[in-house]
C-alpha cells in the first residue's frame, strides 16, 4: 500500500472514530438495552474509574471468559485461540477462526457464500471482497490513529468492523469478541464476554454498531470489564 492509500485509510478511520464518538457523547441509551444502559458514558474520561484495578491476576477471569465465550456458537479450545492473536493480522483472524470451530467445514477459512446483510446498515461484503476488506482491517489496526483511542473503545471498533465484514459462514460473533478482546489483554483488563441470558440485549448492541451508534457496545466492554476487575481488587 502506497503513503498515500495509508494517509487515506488513516483519515478515513479518524472520521469514523470521531463520528463514534460523538454520539458515544451525545446520545441516550434505549430503553430496550437496560443491562448495559445502567452507567452512561459520555466521555472518554469515564474509563478513569479503571485505574484503581492495577497489579491483579485476572487468570480466573479469562478462564471465565472461555468457558462463556464458547457456549455462544459452540466454540471450542478458546484459550488456545486467543493465544494465537499477536499483531491482529488476517492470518491470525484466520487461525482464530481455526482454532474455535476445529474440525468443521470451513473452520479458518473466508465464506464462499454470498449472504444478505443480517442488521441494517451491514456491509456482509460479497465473498470476493471479504479478503481486501480483512487486509484493510489489518491496516486499519495498526494506524497510528487507531493506537491513540482507549483499549475498550479499540474493541468496541474491532468488534464492529470484523462483524460487518461478516467473513465466515458461522461463528462470526465468537470469533471477532476472542480476537478483539487482545486490545484489553494488553492493557491489563478483563476480557469481554457475554453471558448466555444477555445475548439476546446484545444482538441489539451489535444492531447499533452496525449503524455507527458504538455507546451500547462500548457501554457493554465497560461495564463487563469494570465489573469483572471489581471480583479481584485488593
Amino acid at each position: 500500500m502506497s503513503v498515500d492509500e495509508t494517509r487515506t485509510l488513516n483519515r478515513g478511520l479518524r472520521a469514523v472514530i470521531d463520528r463514534a464518538c460523538r454520539r458515544f457523547k451525545d446520545s441516550v441509551m434505549p430503553e430496550e438495552l437496560p443491562i448495559y444502559s445502567n452507567t452512561m458514558l459520555r466521555t472518554g474520561l469515564q474509563f478513569a474509574d479503571l485505574a484503581r484495578f492495577k497489579d491483579l491476576d485476572l487468570s480466573e477471569a479469562w478462564s471465565k471468559s472461555d468457558d462463556i465465550l464458547a457456549q455462544m456458537e459452540g466454540a471450542s479450545d478458546v484459550a488456545g485461540a486467543r493465544s494465537a492473536v499477536h499483531e491482529s493480522t488476517k492470518n491470525e483472524l484466520l487461525k482464530v477462526h481455526s482454532l474455535l470451530f476445529r474440525g468443521r467445514p470451513g473452520a479458518g477459512r473466508f465464506r464462499s457464500l454470498e449472504l444478505k446483510p443480517i442488521y441494517r446498515g451491514q456491509d456482509c461484503a460479497p465473498p470476493q471482497f471479504i479478503d481486501r476488506s480483512i487486509d484493510n482491517l489489518e491496516i486499519w489496526l495498526a494506524a497510528d490513529s487507531f493506537k491513540e483511542i482507549h483499549p475498550i473503545e479499540r474493541c468496541a471498533l474491532t468488534i464492529t468492523r470484523i462483524l460487518d465484514v461478516w467473513p465466515f459462514e458461522y461463528g462470526n460473533l465468537t470469533t471477532a469478541i476472542v480476537f478483539a478482546n487482545k486490545t484489553l489483554n494488553d492493557a491489563g483488563l478483563a476480557p469481554f464476554f457475554v453471558l448466555p441470558e444477555h445475548k439476546a440485549e446484545f444482538e441489539k448492541v451489535v444492531a447499533s454498531s452496525m449503524i455507527i451508534e458504538m455507546q451500547p457496545l462500548i457501554n457493554a466492554i465497560y461495564q463487563t470489564v469494570k465489573r469483572e476487575m471489581a471480583q479481584f481488587e485488593k
